[in-house]
Formats: C-alpha cells, structure tokens, sequence
C-alpha cells in the first residue's frame, strides 16, 4: 500500500508479515498538575473527551474492547480516558532511511555489519493518542507499523528499531569529566541508531527519531493541555510548567551505556507472522496430537556453521578491541547456506523428517530463530548465538504449560523495557488497529504495567527522601518532626501509591498471568515491599526511640519534682525554725549585722549567728533551685508543644 492510497483510505488490512511497534512515554501526575495549574480529574475528563477532536471516535470504537478484557470500572465509572492528538485521522506516514553499515560493540569484539537491503528507505505508519489514568498521569503513545520481509536487511532493521529506545550494545565516544549527558534529542550523540536512522515525516524535514517525536510531542502538548486549561479554568492565575517534551517527559541514565540520559519510555511490539508464531509455538505432532518441543526444532547442526564462520572472520590481532566485519560473502553464505548443497534432494527430504524446522535446503529457519531470539532480549548481535542461547530467549511468559500452548492464541515475552507479542492472526488488531494502530488487548497489559511500575518508582523517590528526612529529625531528637513526617508521608505518597495503582484488573486468565509476570518482571511488586519494609522498619525504630526518650525524661522529671518536694521541705523548715525562735533577730530587736547587704535579710534571721546563717543560706539555695527545676519544667512542657 503506497502512501498516497492509504491516505485516501482511514482503514488497512492488517498482514501478514506485520510489525505494529508502540512506543510509550509516561508524564507523572505532580508535571501534569504544574502544566495545567490544577490536578487532572476525571470529572474535567469525562466532560473534555467527547468534544476534543477525535476522541469520541477512539472512545466508541476502542474502550469497548478495553472494557471487554479488564474491569476499569471504581465506584461505578471509568476514570482511565482516550483522547486524540493532530495525527491524521488515517495516522502520519513516515520515511524511515537506516545506514548500510551499522556497527556495535559486544564480547569485547566490534562488529560491522553490512546486511543487504539495510539502507533502504522505508514507509512506516504512525498513529498518536493520549491515555490518561485516574490520578492524572498520562501516557502519550505512538504506535508504529511497518510490513517487513523474512531478509537479514530488514531483520537488522528490526533491532534497529527496538534500539531507538533502548541502545544497549553501542557506546558514545569517549568525553572530558564533566561533560553534559548525552540526549537523544541532542544534534550528534555518537550512538549509531539515534544518529544515523533518519525520519521524514508530513512536515518534509528529516532529523533523528527522537527529534520527531519531541517535535509531535510538543505541538500534541501545547494542544491539549491548551484546551484543558481553557475547558476549565484554574482557581486563581499559578504559574504553570510549559507543556513541552523537555519539562513533561522524565528522563533516567541509559545504565548500559554511560552518559546517555533516555526520556523514561516502554515499548511494545505486536507480530503478526505465521511463521514465527509456528516456531515459536510448533504446531502439534500429526501422530502425537502433542506439541513439538522447541528443542526438535532448534538443533546444534544448524547453528554450529554460523559458530564457525564467525570464528573464521575473527582477526588474529593483538588490537584491544578487534574488528569482525560481515562483508557481503558472509551474508552470500547466510541466505543461501552453500553448506547443504552437498546434500543430495532426497537426504534433505529424509533430515526434515527429524528435524521439523527444516523446510529447505536454504535453512531460512536457523536465520529466523536467530533473530527472535536476539529480538526477544534487544540483541542486535543475534547471529552470534548457539542453540541453549536461542531456547532461553524463546522461553515464553506465556503459554507457560502444554494446556495453555494448545489453545494457541499468542505467544508472549518480556523484557525490563518492552513486552513482545507473536500472533498468527488476531481479530482484537483488526479491530483497533485503525484507530491506536495496535492490538488493545495487549495494549491494555503495557499501560497499566507502565502506569504501575512509574507510579512505583516515584513512590520508591518519595520513601527514600522521607527516610533520609526522618534519620536526621531523628539525629536531632525532633522526634516530633519525625512522627510528623511518618504521619504526612502515611496520608499522602502512601495513601495515593496504594489508591492509584491498577491491581489485576484482568477479566481472562491468559491477560491475568502475563500481567503478574510482567509485575515480577519489572520488579514492582519487589520494590512495593522492600520500600514497605523500610518504612515500617524506619517507624519502628523511631517510635522506640521516642518510647525510650520519653521514659527517661520521666525519670528525671521525677526525680527532679522529687528533690524540687526535699528542698522545698527543707527551706519551709529552716524558715520557720528560724521565724518562732525566740533569739530571732526581729523578735528580740537586736540590731542587723552591718555587712550583710539589705536584699539578703530574712525576716526573723540574725546572719551573725551561726546556725541562722545556715538556714538562711539553705533557703537560699532551695529557692534557688527551684527556680531552676521550674525553668527546665516550663521549657519541657514548651517543646512538648512544638509543632
């Protein structure tokens, strides 16, 4: 289908031989507040929906099915929403042109590659859509499809892709310490894929992936959160976030290559291609009715030449890191397998008896194999695997037992980064294709495994500062400050993880199972309870503290209180042995003692008698110090007060 015909045309016949590749970029709901001036709520949403350009059409036409395979519904109503971009109705058709060399780094080894039809350009769709969740983050989606050939070229060009968002095995050049990260969107990065795949849109400009999708972001942006402030109206004028990529779009370290900072993102890719699908899931022995094991059809036969050659083309260099190029022999020798040829037809006829991959004398399977294998794991060195290597990768999150692999549905696997999807043909992507360009099923286990593992990250952020906040109110002995802290924590970042994530909302088993897989696999529920262990852990701790504080100080308040009770005793006794003596001085009028200064004379006391000066000096003291115990007294009971 050219471009031209399916611009004329909304809808398209899902193939055969079809990738649908979505990327998704996930906005947290703190950056939506600040871009609209208020919270995102589903009220504002469920009234903005219906007139906001083409999202009643996505909502009628997509939710159903959305509905269908998961229960959205709290407190009886669906707070999750479609909503439209500027793409086309009939999406934007792209120019994707790839280099005819590419190279990359892996085993200490740099490879370069110059697989045939590499460099070609191609015409790929693209369809773009908001999905926001019911705390007011929101996904921005672009849902890519492109028809492909079973040909090393597009195969390479296939990882390419998968290497857009996650370029694991290319490195940068080396840069000066204190060097600005590395950015997809940055003119020249020194990545291969984000630098030399070039995009060409309906705009007529070609630049790098990541600089047309920052592009579409930022006119998709300004659009709808232009229409959302002016739908509804802040309170009072606030200073709002512009809604650009740049300040919505979070960003991490790409850890597998240092320097490169990614905009946070996770992929999906939905084959439709009988072929993979029957090697991955074998269809079932005629004479059996079971399954054929994976193993039956990824033998060492095959794969043990591609071991060899490779080794062949190895250098012998004492270079740090030696260059193994696969020139156009080697590709010669990859598509056609000249190895077989001295096969006679009827011996190739008797090995496909036991070996039931083998369709030909060309092997295409051993090429086919290689590459979902790397693909399942983002290996762009896929032809450098031996056959435990493939039987690892194409070990599936689903089907996982032999009942489930005879229903022969789909076959599905993950990665920390994308979940992968081999159909042979599905009714759920014709569907929705034309409208969110990919199977909504599958969609609906990659948003809210994405929604959950963001909201899981940000809660993990939130715990740490609360943990570092409470350890040095804590080392201060604010442990008020810290309970306070405890308790805001408890009521806010808590409160909301534990209300806004999705739990397994999944009507059907097959969707139910994927989606526990996915949490283990992108390791939320581990980090929910590792965090929760910390929290509790840090609680415990500071209420000990506290317990044990608080226990001291009433031991020495009472045993302040108690001798405040002794001396006061002691004074009231002193002054009034002293006032009903009969030598007092005020008593028998004998004259006051010259050197004893005026404020220091006690009524009835004669400081020139021994035993008078003693009482008058314990009073003294006594008063003294309960002067003392009751500054300390009025200083505690303050603190205790202390907000």
């Amino acid at each position: 289908m050219t471009a031209e015909t399916a611009r004329r045309d909304d809808f398209e016949e899902c193939e055969d031989r079809s990738l649908y590749f979505t990327l998704s970029l996930y906005i947290i709901d703190k950056k939506v507040r600040a871009a609209l001036g208020r919270p995102l709520d589903p009220d504002t949403l469920r009234a903005f929906q219906p007139g906001y350009r083409g999202s009643k059409r996505l909502r009628d036409a997509v939710e159903p099915l959305f509905n269908d395979i998961a229960d959205r519904e709290r407190l009886g109503a669906v707070d999750d929403f479609l909503l439209d971009t500027l793409c086309p109705r009939a999406g934007e058709f792209l120019e994707f042109t790839a280099p005819n060399e590419i190279e990359w780094t892996t085993e200490g080894r740099r490879f370069i590659a110059t697989p045939p039809g590499l460099g070609k350009t191609r015409l790929i769709r693209v369809r773009r859509f908001w999905y926001t969740h019911a705390n007011g983050a929101i996904g921005y989606h672009l849902s890519f499809r492109y028809n492909y050939d079973h040909t090393p070229g597009d195969f390479y060009f296939l990882s390419l892709i998968q290497k857009l968002a996650a370029p694991k095995e290319f490195s940068a050049s080396e840069r000066p310490a204190g060097s600005p990260s590395i950015r997809p969107t940055d003119a020249v990065t020194g990545l291969a894929p984000l630098d030399r795949i070039k995009v060409k849109g309906d705009s007529g400009k070609t630049q790098s992936f990541w600089q047309y999708v920052r592009d579409v972001f930022d006119a998709d942006a300004s659009d709808l959160f232009g229409k959302l402030r002016a739908a509804r109206p802040a309170a009072k004028p606030v200073a709002t976030l512009e809604p650009t990529f740049a300040a919505l779009v979070s960003e991490a370290p790409f850890i597998e290559v240092p320097g490169l900072v990614m905009p946070v993102s996770r992929l999906m890719f939905f084959f439709e291609d009988k072929t993979f699908f029957r090697r991955l899931l074998p269809e079932p022995d005629p004479q059996t009715g079971l399954p054929v094991p994976r193993m039956m059809m990824v033998q060492e036969g095959c794969y043990l030449p591609y071991q060899e050659k490779l080794e062949g083309l190895n250098p012998k260099t004492h270079a740090e890191v030696p260059e193994v190029r696969l020139g156009a022999d080697y590709w010669n020798w990859v598509i056609h397998r000249p190895d077989y040829d001295q096969f006679t037809d009827a011996q190739i006829e008797a090995a496909r008896k036991t070996i039931p991959a083998m369709e030909d004398r060309r092997r295409q399977d051993c090429l086919q194999y290689l590459f979902v294998a790397g693909f399942n794991q983002n290996i762009i060195d896929f032809m450098n695997q031996d056959p435990s290597e493939i039987l690892d990768s194409t070990d599936p999150i689903y089907p996982a037992n032999e009942d489930q692999a005879a229903e022969r549905k789909f076959v599905r696997y993950a990665n920390p980064r994308a979940l992968i999807t081999y159909v042979e043909k599905a009714r759920s992507l014709e569907a929705a294709n034309d409208f969110i360009g990919t199977c909504p099923y599958a969609f609906m286990i990659h948003v809210v495994s994405m929604h959950n593992e963001f909201m899981t990250r940000e809660y993990e952020a939130s715990a740490f500062e609360v943990i570092d906040k409470v350890e040095d109110y804590g080392n201060r002995g604010r442990l008020k400050d810290a309970a306070e802290a405890f308790y805001a924590f408890r009521t806010g970042e808590y409160a909301a993880f534990y209300r806004d994530r999705y739990m397994n909302v999944f009507r059907y088993d097959t969707e139910s199972e994927v989606f526990e897989k996915m949490t283990q696999l992108r390791g939320i529920g581990r980090r929910s309870e590792y965090i929760e262990r910390l929290i509790s852990n840090m609680e415990s701790q500071t209420r000990d503290r506290e317990a044990r504080i608080n226990k001291s100080d009433e031991n020495a308040m009472s045993l302040m209180l108690g001798a405040l009770g002794l001396f006061g005793f002691f004074q009231l006794t002193f002054q009034w042995s002293t006032t009903l003596s009969p030598q007092g001085g005020v008593l028998s009028g004998e004259p006051r003692v010259s050197w004893i200064p005026p404020f220091v004379h006690l009524p009835g006391l004669d400081w020139s008698n021994t035993s008078e000066m003693i009482a008058g000096a314990t009073f003294y003291v006594s008063a003294g110090f309960s002067a003392l115990l009751l500054a300390y007294l009025i200083w505690r009971i303050s603190r205790s007060f202390r907000p």
